[in-house]
């Protein structure tokens, strides 16, 4: 499965990228320089009997700075010529080749993707936040707008919605699978490489984590003070937490996202 001849990046991790790319390549270029010569020489006038003037050189010399998408580029194509050493796999029925994929292995795969609404909800405080304050601004002008406000949050309520998304915040994750039923992979962006909306059908390609077996559950969200946390602790909490809308059910793949694109 070929990349997009124009890759059109949704994400890319500029800082993975160059890490990746520094080892397959045993190093990394910043720029390169490309120097064009040119010459012309004048025609002599018979006529006038006039002798040919001398050839005339000149030169042009430009710096030439790497682009984030010319680094990917290369980086799948050296990957692609030496998959086996680099345990590169472009993985094209998920469903089929998901037993055979292994913690490590870097993969390329194309799945229809979202950001789950409640991750949504909680990765985007501002907008939470605001939410908020639409809605008790509507509360205080519905009797105005003759409006019923059964059903409507009260103050008490908002404000307990308020407090929880302060505390309850969480990274932007996606989630993505080839067909209903089948495995899912889902991952982690960091919010300073997210370039563009994510959602629909791309290419995704990472380096696999962690395999969740058929029923083995994952939190997409995160879960606040697990740093302070024992292992055991965290998956403890983790169980408590979830719910349908932010629990992940095996066969999944977590993946350390290098770049989304279409």
């Amino acid at each position: 499965m070929p990349i997009p001849s124009l890759p059109r990046f949704l994400y890319l991790d500029d800082k993975g990228l160059g890490e990746y790319l520094s080892v397959v390549e045993e190093g990394l270029s910043d720029e390169s320089k490309m120097r064009r010569s040119s010459s012309a020489g004048a025609i002599s006038s018979a006529a006038l009997g006039e002798p040919a003037s001398s050839d005339s050189t000149s030169e042009e010399e430009r710096v030439i700075r790497e682009t984030a998408s010319q680094r990917f580029i290369r980086l799948i194509t050296a990957l692609d010529a030496a998959s086996s050493r680099w345990r590169y796999r472009d993985v094209e029925d998920l469903g089929e080749e998901f037993d055979t994929i292994s913690v490590a292995d870097i993969m390329q795969v194309q799945c229809e993707v979202e950001i789950p609404p409640f991750v949504r909800m909680f990765s985007q405080p501002d907008q939470l936040d605001d939410m908020v304050n639409m809605i008790e601004a509507f509360r205080a002008m519905a009797p105005m707008l003759g409006q019923d406000l059964e059903g409507m949050p009260g103050k008490k309520e908002t404000k307990a919605f308020r407090d929880f998304g302060k505390a309850m915040k969480s990274d932007v994750v996606i989630v993505g699978d080839q067909e209903d039923g089948g495995p899912q992979v889902t991952g982690k962006l960091h919010k300073d490489y997210i370039r563009d909306e994510i959602e629909g059908e791309v290419f995704i390609l990472g380096k696999v984590a962690k395999r969740l077996k058929d029923g083995e559950t994952h939190s997409l969200l995160a879960i606040p003070g697990a740093s302070l946390m024992s292992r055991q602790q965290r998956r403890q909490a983790a169980r408590q937490e979830q719910t349908d809308e932010t629990t992940l059910v095996g066969p999944a793949l977590t993946l350390d996202i290098l770049a989304i694109y279409r």
